[in-house]
């Protein structure tokens, strides 16, 4: 097993941030930080970690987790940028970013209706995996979203009724096992937050009433803030805007106000930024987003770029607002939805035009005129080469040839090439038991980000043989004989840790052989993981160290009378790989 050294992430995140609680800790200057999930990935998850000076509850304020639902990550936004006086704040202004890309509720299954058990089928299940592994570590969680029309307890008009959800504030129940008392904190809050609001435009509370067995809102059950009373047993309630408020600066500053006094009512005093209504309705309509072959991307109108035929695109972030967070996506016309800037593209077949996107707001257009050949790629064969990226990196298979990969590795098919393809036809590649369109399973797996987990597959499609995961992908394109190749996924394999000494004049690093559920015993004293002895890529890996995640190179102390337990996981689904225990000499 070769030796793979430890790849440095460009976020540092200070350990011990991410705690289970801060009630107890000691007074400290205010520091704010922030760490990226599935970096790299069509579905990155940002998380923002702001301290207070002073000690407090640890909690939770989450939007996007529907991407139809603008106000929400828009006010999470804005709060990234807020004094934290006492306590601690997790913001994840943008839970589902393809879904913010799109402007639409899902892709594949709703993430709100995934927290009910441990999902192995979609990106999305993935992502809630590490949000369940946040919301562990807090005491209370507030959820941003936007709703239909204007909630009210009973019918008033088609815009206002019980059957909507906007202008609310959203409760499982209005007291949970006798001790969190959620309808008494939303009235509270109610209460300041409706003075000076036209009456059409209050919020009301909102029972959902989902622990009884008649309630009409039973989905409710598989939602984060049920798991968050259930599994957690801290308060969790959701603050809805209306989308039938065409105002967005307005509604979003009434959110701000309606989460700062909610995060009051759990015991977290913070000072809002500055924000006016205008900065709010404009913020991504114009701006540098990317740069397409070192050129940069238009954000008004429409511009041509030449590229060569059968080319690589490279398309890079360039000037994004760290005040807005802005997340940017650029969509080929043959490949909605599939953002471009996280995954390379060889262009096998000429299309016509990309659109920049900020958020999901269209901001730019290119058309793309195709000029002479590129000499990169191999010439034409008899028999069909599949084009695939594995870790970004280009591969050319033959018919019967085999793609070897490891869990966690992110696989794009690209097409073929040679074999009788011809410009402009759109092959169909079907990895078999994988899929890729939820609702429209047409068998075309081509273009898509897979992340190669062997849960994810329909068992009667692999051959799990020998500890292997072994899929056919297979050439499917009406009026072409049915070719194939095979793609053989191996398990992450572990061998050991390089430990480095931090601090230590010793030039000695303990190297620690891996063994999931074993106890290793170290010198007392301060250390970082510096290598990874593995099978795979390192950074599809990371640790978490009991409740803090460290990044690589992220220093973790032992000391005697306090073991500590060290969690590897993938990096791409957050799924654990192991945990080993160690304690000081």
């Amino acid at each position: 097993m070769k030796r793979i050294l430890c790849r440095i992430f460009c976020l540092s995140l200070a350990l011990g941030c991410l705690c289970a609680s801060t009630a107890s800790a000691a007074a400290s200057a205010p520091s704010s930080s922030a760490f990226t999930f599935f970096k790299g990935t069509q579905y990155p998850l940002t998380v923002h970690v702001l301290k207070g000076e002073k000690p407090g509850p640890t909690v939770m304020v989450q939007g996007g987790i529907q991407g139809d639902e603008s106000s929400g990550f828009i006010t999470a936004q804005i709060l990234t940028r807020a004094k934290v006086k006492n306590g601690t704040l997790f913001i994840v202004p943008r839970a589902n970013v393809p879904t913010v890309n799109v402007r639409r509720r899902q892709i594949n299954v709703d993430l709100n209706r995934r927290f009910d058990q441990d999902y192995s089928n979609y990106f999305e299940d993935s992502l809630a995996r590490a949000i369940r592994f946040l919301l562990d570590r807090c005491d209370g969680l507030i959820h941003l979203h936007e709703g239909s029309g204007f909630y009210r307890p009973t019918y008033e008009d088609v815009l206002r009724n019980p059957k909507k959800y906007g202008q609310s504030i959203i409760i499982d129940t209005p007291v949970f096992e006798n001790k969190i008392h959620l309808a008494d904190k939303a009235n509270a809050v109610l209460k300041d937050l409706n003075k000076g609001i036209p009456h059409s435009y209050r919020f009301t509370l909102f029972n959902t009433n989902t622990f009884k067995h008649a309630t009409h809102h039973k989905e409710q059950r598989k939602s984060l803030t049920y798991y968050a009373l259930t599994h957690r047993g801290i308060p969790a309630l959701a603050i809805e805007v209306s989308k039938d408020i065409i105002q967005l600066g307005w509604k979003v500053k009434q959110q701000l106000r309606a989460t700062k006094l909610m995060l009051h009512q759990y015991g977290v005093e913070v000072e809002l930024p500055r924000v006016t209504e205008k900065e709010i309705e404009s913020y991504a309509r114009s701006g540098k987003l990317v740069s397409i072959n070192g050129q940069e991307f238009p954000t008004t109108g429409t511009a041509t770029l030449r590229v060569s035929s059968n080319g690589q695109l490279r398309i890079e972030p360039a000037g994004i607002n760290p005040d807005w967070g802005t997340v940017p996506a650029v969509f080929a016309s043959d490949r909605p939805g599939v953002n471009m800037l996280s995954m390379p593209r060889l262009a096998l077949s000429g299309f016509q035009t990309l659109d920049l996107r900020g958020d999901g707001r269209r901001i730019g257009k290119v058309r793309l005129h195709w000029d002479g050949k590129n000499s990169s790629i191999p010439e034409p064969t008899k028999l069909p080469l599949f084009v695939c990226w594995l870790n970004k990196k280009l591969h050319f298979i033959p018919v019967n040839g085999v793609l070897d990969a490891v869990e966690g590795d992110q696989l794009v098919i690209e097409g073929i090439w040679g074999g009788g393809a011809r410009a402009g036809r759109e092959e169909i590649l079907n990895l078999k038991g994988i899929v890729s369109q939820v609702g429209a399973n047409s068998g075309q797996d081509a273009g898509y980000e897979i992340v190669l987990d062997s849960k994810a597959f329909l068992p009667r499609y692999v051959d799990k043989a020998n500890g292997l995961c072994e899929a056919r992908l297979v050439r499917e394109t009406p009026g072409f004989i049915r070719r194939s190749c095979l793609v053989r996924i191996h398990p992450r394999e572990v061998k050991a840790l390089q430990l480095a000494s931090v601090g230590s004049a010793s030039s000695v690093s303990p190297l620690i052989q891996w063994e999931a559920g074993e106890t290793s015993s170290l010198r007392a004293g301060q250390y970082r993981v510096s290598s990874v002895w593995s099978n795979g890529d390192t950074n599809k890996l990371i640790f978490t160290l009991d409740d803090s995640l460290i990044p690589w190179e992220g220093a973790f102390s032992l000391t005697k009378g306090s073991p500590i337990r060290l969690t590897l996981r993938q990096a791409t689904t957050f799924r654990p790989l192991g945990t080993m225990k160690f304690i000081a000499e």
